[in-house]
């Protein structure tokens, strides 16, 4: 009996002996791949910490050049604007504007027309501030034509009937857009001034015009306004001393 139990213990003893060893066993590898799990996110964080700050150099790198970038531009767009602003002076300096352009535009004009130029440059500078006029002022009216017109009262002349004044208009239209027989005031209207020999010449534009034509050596000056009637204009002449 007592060697039976004797056994029995031992056995008892080895099992619990060979439990706790499994037991240490399953704890040294527990630990093991938990220490290498630990080390292997280490790593990995490590890496990943590397590969985000060379990320970061990099964007500083580029963050860098884009500030020189835009330096330089700005710069550059510095001097093209200092550029910009001594060509703009220089344009308005030495570019004719308003009246001078238009005389400038009249002169090359009449140059390239035949206009010798010593005589355009003797009647410029013979030119005065102040103009004698002598003949008028005179007003008279007359109707301007339009498709639907019949001719009558459709001129007036002045200078002892030596230039007459004429003109065309388009026609206004009435509420439902059909056209009328006098003409439209705000639209341009063309103008004719007939000289001495027959010789014309024509402005278009919208009223008022102020034309000048020059004959027998005298200046002639019209202005021409819509008149108080309907379909009329109202022409004033005035004779001057020319240049």
């Amino acid at each position: 009996m007592s060697l039976g139990l004797q056994d029995n213990r031992r056995r008892r003893r080895h099992q619990r002996r060979m439990a706790l060893i499994k037991w240490l066993l399953v704890l040294i590898f527990l630990g093991g791949a938990g220490a290498f799990a630990y080390a292997t996110g280490a790593k990995l964080a490590r890496l990943e910490v590397e590969r985000l700050e060379e990320k970061v150099a990099e964007l500083n790198d580029a963050q860098a050049r884009l500030k020189a970038e835009k330096k330089a531009l700005q710069r550059k767009l510095a001097a093209t604007e200092e550029k910009l602003a001594t060509w703009q002076q220089r344009y308005e300096k030495n570019v004719p504007q308003g009246k001078p352009a238009q005389l400038y535009d009249l002169v090359k004009r009449r140059l390239s027309n035949g206009m010798d130029a010593e005589r355009l440059t003797f009647v410029i500078e013979q030119a005065r501030t102040e103009t004698t006029c002598e003949g008028g002022p005179v007003t008279r009216r007359f109707l301007v034509q339009t498709p639907l017109s019949d001719g009558a009262a459709d001129s007036v002349s002045f200078a002892d009937n030596t230039i007459t004044v004429t003109g065309k208009g388009v026609s206004a239209k009435d509420g439902q857009g059909r056209p009328e027989a006098w003409f439209d005031a705000d639209k341009a209207v063309e103008v004719t001034i007939r000289r001495p020999g027959g010789q014309a010449e024509s402005v278009k534009g919208t009223l008022p015009l102020h034309p000048a034509v020059v004959a027998q050596g005298e200046e002639h000056r019209f202005s021409i306004v819509p008149g108080d009637q309907r379909g009329f204009v109202e022409v004033t002449w005035q004779r001057c001393a020319y240049p």
